[in-house]
């Protein structure tokens, strides 16, 4: 797998999908849609508070 890790000893984290690229485009993708949905609820959150205290 090209890594410089020789034992798997107090590893917390074991990806299996690491060499499967639909895998890791799909996790990328559901990873940027979490954020931009993140961005746009907080987005409106804030703009609709200013709206109130102007």
């Amino acid at each position: 797998m090209g890594t410089s890790i020789s034992t798997w000893e107090n590893v917390s984290a074991y990806f299996t999908f690491a060499d499967n690229p639909a895998a890791l485009v799909l996790f990328a993708l559901g990873t940027a849609g979490i954020v931009v949905g993140l961005i746009s609820y907080i987005v409106k959150h804030e703009n609709e508070a200013f709206e109130k205290h102007k």
